[in-house]
Order: structure tokens, then sequence, then C-alpha cells
């Protein structure tokens, strides 16, 4: 094979269709009928004489999209023509006792026909239409019935109208009035609820008249009504309504709401439309095409004032808003101040709603638009989807992200430590990253990726928790296919531009196992990995750069056979398998150019030995003990292995590490002497050399078995020994079992220690034990000690507690040497009171003598309003934060995002 560059192509096809240009939608002009001007003119109402008359209600019409152009002529209705109305449905009238005595009811039969009923002490009617689409109930102290051509249909139980207006029924209602309407839609019914102290409400046209009153609107994906209070509140028909001198809201308190809208005018109206997104665009299903329906409720005001506990903040001269969906496509939004972005503003929108699509299933489109003062103006793009399968019943196929940000740039980055700002980072800068994974059939499986970085501190910078903790930003192909014990593996990858970052390039690699087979009556169990391979490894091009005396730019052929084969024998409890291994692999280029072929192999021998004994009489009220088991695996694994060709003459090609960890590790072992003073320091720089801190000594030592270069000379023992207390608690009849204290330890010995350990027989001394007090009370500890000069050692210990109430504590102490680290930790996170909840985090070094990290939070839920107060501090990077939001409840209870600024909250999308 040669060592020239595999021509590898990988291909991005990028569409964004932006659909812009689009007016706002109008309301259609209200119609006239000339000499019209009174609506209830020659209309002869049996409440003349009985009551005033009802205010004059304009005839108006809920907001409509422009209509196609109307035909040419006069399309007017003749002059003194009535225009058409909505035929009343016949409807079934009844009526019972409010407050459990029946109510007095006197009836009188007026001249022109119609009954009146005069009903005092509490009366419940129930008006509901024959299709059951509609049902209204009203409750009061008094009311007066008026009906129409009742005839003799009227008994003590209620009656049937025909429909038509012929036997229509009016009411006025006096005392605690309570009228509950349910209109059914496409998906779950609306209630609307009005509370008034006087209501007139005419049943065949659905017209009603209050004073001093408040409409609820329960909504089903709402969690808190909207709330609407008038001095005069005026039902047009079944879907609209008219409020005058309104205050609006949706609080859990509505008699005093933190959070309101005051109006000189509201309106609401109901009804069942296509769909429409704030440009007035139709929505279509991506899908079929076809328009979405839905049960819209329109609020509109006009002249309204924002209040802010009682405090007036804004002004709209006009606001109108779907109380379904009252934010729109607003998905979230974010601000904070600190050190390293300035002043930062942040909003993420939903695309689909933008544009007016129904998105397919799974499927979400995020926009994301901010602005950081001593940064710049930045935007990006956030596209999840998932591959559904045949039956909904079952898991999705497959699923991937598509992420795409920019930033115009006038800063400098802040990183922490000594690395300056160089490099001076470039004016534009940005990411992309695409990932995607899929079960093609049902044993293949693809998994891939490509990631772009405009530079290299760009994700440390702007997304820290998924530089941090999240995979590499690589560039990938792979397909596998699994078949009981055997299977196979594709990979192609390609470094893209990041020359920062060493990585290997696989063009391609293809790899095939086979897990225990066993053979010869059982006897024998056989494992097998082959693998062929061409890879181009490529260190760092820029500071800092690769230190490994083995990652050095090579291309080369990788060909590779590990087989293990062992004989499992059961001598009692005891189970002891010896084993054989052997490795052939074949370079065509090593780290001189030349072709070698590596011969691994040796043998060793598993055990393990279980013990178990039950302690009944142990029972203990203080330590929640209602007996003890104590379970015990003693294990061992011992392991010779001779290598012809030493790891320092091949190419570094399995990474041990991730690109965040080498990173990191390739920019402070070159300071180390200067940070940790004496001889731990130098042995710090060194490591990079043969050394105890090598990063591939380590592995070898550690017996690590799929990184293919890392492989030499070593012998060793492997001890540990693994152990729970397992105990009873819970309700009696109701116990589980539990893991009341584990204790685990282990050690590693080396009997040529000069050779494979730095001249000591003993290393790796691990514990790690876990002390559960109580279900919701733990105290951890563990520890990792090199015994000898120079060597590492780790210990930390801590205590947790946490509550149902989301009360959280933790302490914590961590001791880490040669750095001389000995940091204390503390965290806790309190619920003062239903409304009150406090966190704050401490970290302090008193090793390095530094704060390395402090928060204070505190939040206060009200009905309507979440305030949180807060400060943070990284010693790092000498950052200071400051965090103030005021954010409404409604906006959590539409499932929007509010993010906190306490650190990076680009990161945290």
């Amino acid at each position: 094979m040669g060592s020239g560059r595999v021509p590898t192509c990988v291909g991005l096809v990028a569409l964004l269709a932006m659909l812009c240009g689009a007016s706002w939608a109008a309301a259609q002009p209200v119609r006239r009928v000339a000499e019209l001007a009174d609506p209830w003119a020659g209309l002869s109402l049996p409440t003349e004489g009985e009551m005033p008359p009802p205010a004059l209600v304009p005839p108006r019409t809920a907001y409509q999209p422009p209509s196609p152009r109307e035909p040419a002529g006069n399309s007017a209705p003749p002059l003194g023509l009535a225009p058409p109305t909505a035929t009343p449905k016949a409807r079934i009238i009844t009526y019972g006792p409010r407050y459990g005595p029946p109510p007095d009811v006197e009836g009188t039969d007026l001249p022109d026909g119609t009954k009146r009923l005069l009903i005092t002490g509490g009366v419940v009617f129930n008006i509901a239409s024959l299709d059951g689409s509609e049902r209204t109930e009203f409750a009061t102290d008094h009311a007066v019935v008026w009906i129409r051509n009742a005839g003799d249909q009227v008994d003590i139980n209620g009656l049937i109208t025909e429909g038509g207006g012929k036997n229509a029924v009016e009411v006025y209602m006096a005392g605690n009035v309570i009228i509950r309407t349910t209109q059914a839609g496409k998906g779950q019914p609306i209630t609307q609820t009005l509370r008034a102290q006087e209501v007139y409400y005419d049943t065949a046209s659905n017209k009603a008249v209050a004073l001093q009153a408040a409409l609820e609107l329960a909504i089903p994906q709402v969690p808190d009504a909207l709330h609407i209070t008038g001095q005069e509140v005026r039902r047009l028909d079944l879907e609209n309504w008219e409020i005058l001198q309104g205050s609006a809201n949706a609080s859990k308190l509505p008699s005093d709401p933190g959070l309101r809208l005051d109006a000189q005018r509201f309106t609401l109206s109901q009804r069942s439309v296509v769909r429409r997104n704030i440009f007035g665009i139709p929505f279509r299903d991506v899908r079929t095409g076809q328009p979405v329906e839905y049960l819209e409720q329109i609020v509109t005001g006009e002249n309204v004032v924002t209040r802010l506990a009682n405090i007036p903040i804004f002004y709209w001269p006009k606001v109108r808003l779907d109380a379904t969906d009252p934010l729109g496509p607003l998905e979230g939004f974010n601000f904070g101040v600190n050190r390293q972005f300035g002043t930062q503003f942040g909003t993420t929108w939903d695309i689909y709603e933008l544009l007016a699509l129904r998105p397919p299933p799974s499927h979400k489109w995020r926009l994301n638009l901010d602005y950081l003062t001593k940064r710049g103006p930045a935007a990006g793009t956030d596209y999840l989807y998932r591959v559904p399968s045949e039956s909904p019943d079952e898991p999705p196929l497959g699923q991937g992200l598509i992420r795409l940000y920019g930033i115009v740039d006038d800063g400098f980055d802040l990183l922490g430590g000594p690395r300056g700002i160089d490099p001076l980072p470039p004016n534009t800068r940005g990411r992309a990253l695409w990932r995607h994974q899929q079960e093609i059939l049902d044993s293949l499986y693809f998994q891939g990726q490509l990631g772009l970085l405009s530079d290299k501190n760009f994700l440390e910078q702007f997304y820290k928790n998924e530089f941090d903790l999240g995979p590499n930003q690589e560039t990938f192909a792979y397909l596998a296919w699994q078949r009981r014990t055997y299977g196979a593996t594709l990979l192609t990858q390609q470094r893209v531009g990041q020359a920062w970052q060493p990585q290997t390039n696989w063009l391609p690699r293809i790899d095939g196992h086979l897990i225990g087979q066993t053979f010869l009556d059982d006897w024998f169990v056989y494992s097998a990995r082959a693998h062929a391979a061409y890879a181009q490894l490529r260190p760092a091009e820029y500071n800092p750069y690769s230190l490994l005396p083995t990652d050095q730019r090579t291309d080369t052929g990788r060909f590779g056979l590990w087989q293990e084969l062992s004989l499992p024998l059961p001598v009692g409890p005891l189970k002891f398998t010896p084993y054989g291994i052997l490795d052939l692999t074949e370079y065509t280029h090593d780290l001189n150019g030349n072709e070698i072929g590596r011969i691994a192999g040796g043998g060793g021998a598993r055990a393990s030995l279980p013990f178990s004994r039950l302690y009944r009489e142990v029972n203990s009220e203080l330590l929640n003990l209602r007996g003890l088991y104590h379970k015990a695996i003693l294990g061992a694994n011992y392991r010779y292995i001779q290598s012809n060709v030493p790891y320092t003459q091949l190419p570094y090609l399995d990474r041990l590490t991730n690109d965040a960890i080498d990173q990191s590790w390739r920019y402070i072992t070159p300071l180390q002497s200067t940070l940790v003073p004496g001889p731990d320091g130098l042995a710090l720089q060194n490591a990079a050399g043969v050394s105890v801190f090598n990063p591939q000594q380590y592995a070898i030592r550690r017996l690590v078995e799929n990184r293919i270069d890392t492989v030499d000379d070593i012998h060793v023992l492997q001890l540990d020994l693994r152990q729970r207390f397992q105990t009873k608690r819970g309700y009696p009849g109701m116990e589980h079992t539990v893991d009341f204290l584990t204790v685990d330890v282990s050690a590693s010995y080396f009997p040529e220690a000069n050779r494979d350990n730095f001249g000591n027989p003993f290393a790796f001394l691990e514990y790690a034990t876990l002390w559960n007090i109580g279900d919701r009370t733990a105290i951890v500890a563990n520890g990792w000690f090199e015994p000898y000069e120079n060597g590492s050692r780790y210990w930390n210990a801590g205590i947790y507690l946490n509550r149902t109430d989301r009360t959280n504590f933790f302490v914590g102490y961590r001791q880490t040497d040669p750095l001389n680290s000995k940091a204390v930790t503390a965290n806790v996170a309190y619920q003062l009171s239903s409304r009150y909840f406090v966190s704050l985090g401490a970290s302090y070094d008193f090793g390095i003598q530094a704060a390395l990290s402090n928060s204070f939070a505190l939040t206060r839920t009200g009905t309507d309003l979440t305030v949180t107060l807060g400060f943070t501090y990284t010693a790092f990077v000498n950052n200071f934060g400051f965090q103030f939001l005021i954010v409404p409840n409604l906006a959590a209870n539409y499932g929007r995002s509010v993010a906190p600024l306490t650190g990076q909250a680009l990161g945290r999308r």
C-alpha cells in the first residue's frame, strides 16, 4: 500500500427556504346597511317596561383573513331589508334548585302570548342543543324568564324550543350570576365561564349583557385559565365577546394578579379557522399540503397598558393574540451580564410557526437570535428530527440533529490560565454540526456526523459544557452489523479543518469480531477481532503542539488479528479460567517509514470466588437496618504478555483521550514546573517521555486491550475485592432491598517492577465506598494511590442529602497530588417556603489558595411571575456575572424555555 493520500469526498447539501414579504392580514371592514341605524328597530321585546333596555351593540365581525375579490355588481341587500341571521337551533331547557330547597316560581301570561316567570330563592338553568354541540349552564339567585309563544308546554322542569325563534327564551338574572358554556371543537372542549351581578341573556341568539362581570376562559392545554374582567361584558353571539374597561390576566390568583393587561376595550372571538402565522400566511401540513384548522381564541385589546405588580410598565395601542398560544412563535428568551460577553440578549423562535407550516411528528426547527454587547450579533438554527417506525407503538428507527451558529465577534476570547488571546480569533466565526443515527435493517445500524468549527477556541468559549462533556466535533460515517456473537463495522473518518486538533483519518477502517464462540462440547471459548485499515495520522499544526513522541505525521496501512482462547474450569464455588492471547498486527509504515509486523502473545488466568453470609439478628432503628446480607467477590487476573516491537516505534493511531482532555493536557504539561514547584512539577512536565504520567504507559499498565498501537511487554497480577452489605427498608409488606454499604478495593502487583512499573512492585491502590444512610442521604468516598515518590494520589469524600421538595445539600473535599489541589466544594439548594427557593455553590482550593467558583441565586415564584436574582464568579477566567430575571409563569406553562445566564447560556440551548 502506498503512502499517498487516499482521495475522500464528503459532501453536505443544505437548503434553507425563507418566505418573506408577506403583508399583515387586516380585518374586513364592517358592512352597514343604509337606513338601519338602530339594529333593535322594529322588534317588540317582551322585556319592555319590566327592565331597562340593554345597551346597543353595534354589529361587529371577528377577525377574518382577506377574502377573494367579490364579483362585479352590487351585492348589498335592498334598502330596508334586514341582513340574514343564523337560524337558532332547537334547544332543551331545564331548570332546578340552586341551594337545595325548590325555588319560588310565579308565572304570568302577558297579552302578546308571552309567558313570564319570576323565580326567587336560587335556580340553575341548563340549555343544550339537540345535537349536543352546545351546552350552557346558568346559576343565579333571582331570575325573570320570558318565553315567547310558550303555549301549554311549560312545566316545572322546563321545555323544548322548536328553533327558528318561534318560542325563544330570554332571561334576566341578578345575584351571584354564573354562566358556563362548553363548546366542542376539533380537539378537547373549551369552557367559558361568566360571573356577574346582573345579566340579561337571549338564549335564541346567545346574546348577553353583564355588569361588573368576569369572563374565565379554560383552555385544555393551558394550566391556568385566562381571566378578563370589565365594567360591562357583552356576549355578541356564541363565539364573540366584548369587554369594556377590561383587565386580562392568566393568574392562579385572579383577584390579585401580579401581571395583567388593562385595556379600554377587549374583544374575544372563538371559531374554527385555518391557522395562520404572524404574517397572515396559512399553515399547511408539510406532508399533505392541506391547510391546518384549529379552534381559534383571539383576544384583541385597544389602548392596552401592561402592569407589573400594579405598576404600569408598557403601553400598546393595540394588542392581538391567540389565547391558545399567546406567545406565538417565541420559544424562549434569556438575559444576563458577565465579563466574557457583556450584556447578553437571546431569543429562540419556532421556524415552522414563522413559515406557517405544521411540522412532521417529532420534528422541531428553532431559530436563535442573540446579541452580546462585548462580542456582537449572533444567529443560528437547531433542527431536531426523528425517523418514525412502521408501527406507532415501536421506538423510532432513527434521529438526528442539525445545528448552525455564527457570530460577528469584535471581542477577545476569555478562556482562563496563561493562554491569553493567542491565536487571535477571526471576526466572523461559528460552527456547523449534523449528527444522525438510524437502524437501517434489523441488524444493520448507521451513525454519522459532520462537524465544522471556524477556529480552535470557538466551541470552548461559546459552548463550554459541550466542549468539556460532549463528543468530539469529528466528521465520520460508521456502519455496524451484528448477528448473535459475531459482527462487522465500517468506519470512514476525515479531519475537516480543525488543524489545531490531532486526529487519525480512517480511509476506511473495517473491523470484524467473534465473541464467546464455544467448541469441543463447550470446553473452550474462542474470541477474535480482526481489522484492515488505511490511516493518516495528523498531529496538531497549531500551538499547543502534540507532545507524545508517537504522535507524528504518518500514512500507513494497518492489518491485525487479535485472538483469545480460554478454558473455563469450575472448581466448586471458584471460577478459574486460564487463557492465551495472540495479537498479530502489520504496519506498512512505522514511525521510521519502514514496514513492520508486530507479534504480541502470552497468557494468564482469571479467577473469581464469591462469598456471602446473612445476619438475620442485625436490627437497628438508628441505622435503619432490618437484617444484613454481606456479599463479596474476590477476583484476580494474572497476565504475561511479550511483544517483539515496542509501542514507541508505532504511530499513535488509536487515541486514548477525547479532544478536550487532550488539548488541556497539551496546554498545561509544558507549564507544570512553574505551577508545581520541585520534583513533582518536573515529573509532570516530562510526562510525554517514559513516565508514570505518560497516557500510553498508563494504558499498558492498566491492560487496556482496545487500543491496538498501545501494546507492549507487561507482567501483572490484578486483585480486587467487591463487597455489598444489603438490608431491607420500607413499610411492612412493602420492603425493598437496598445496598446499605458498598466497599470495593483493588491493587496491581508487578513482578518485573523495574521494567513495568518504574521500579515499584505495587500500583493502583484504589478504594470506593458508598454508605446509604437513608434513601435520600449518603456518604461517599473514593481514592487512588501510587505508593512511590512522584506517584499520583487522589481521594475525595462527601455527603449528599436530597428531599422531595427540591432541597439538596452536598459538602465534599477533594485532594489531588502531586498537583497540590485541596478543594472544598459545597452546594445547597433549599426550599425556604412554597414561594422562595435559594441555591448556593462555592468551591475553594486551599492548596493553590484560590476560589474556583461561586454562585448564588434567590428565586421567588408567585402566582404570575418568577423573579430570580443571582451572582456568579469563576476564578479560572476572572469572570463575574449578574443575573436578574422576571419571567411570566405563562412562558413555562406553554413549555417555553427561559435560560438564566449564570455562566454560558449559549451552550445550554
